[in-house]
């Protein structure tokens, strides 16, 4: 099983996907947010990883991270996909 079809099967959970489409941007804006006001960035990632586990108690889970690491860089791009695939099926 590849990388993003094992992430896209952890998150089956309507709740849970809505909570990592809002922890995923947070977690990667704290890399911005950095340059500008570290405090408030270095507490955006437990805000990140707290959503995101919440969302994972919710569907009965672990996190993908946690059996391969790698997964934290699929998470930005299942999330594209999940956007920018409803889009153009709305426009089809």
């Amino acid at each position: 099983m590849g990388l993003y079809s094992h992430y896209d099967g952890a998150h089956n959970h309507p709740l849970n996907r809505a909570l990592h489409l809002i922890a995923i941007p947070v977690g990667f804006s704290s890399v911005v947010v950095i340059w500008f006001h570290w405090v408030i960035a270095l507490l955006l990632i437990p805000t990140a990883f707290a959503l995101a586990w919440l969302g994972h108690l919710i569907e009965g889970n672990r996190p993908a991270f946690l059996t391969n690491p790698a997964h934290v860089f699929v998470a930005p791009l299942w999330m594209a996909k999940r956007i920018f695939g409803k889009a153009e099926k709305k426009s089809a």
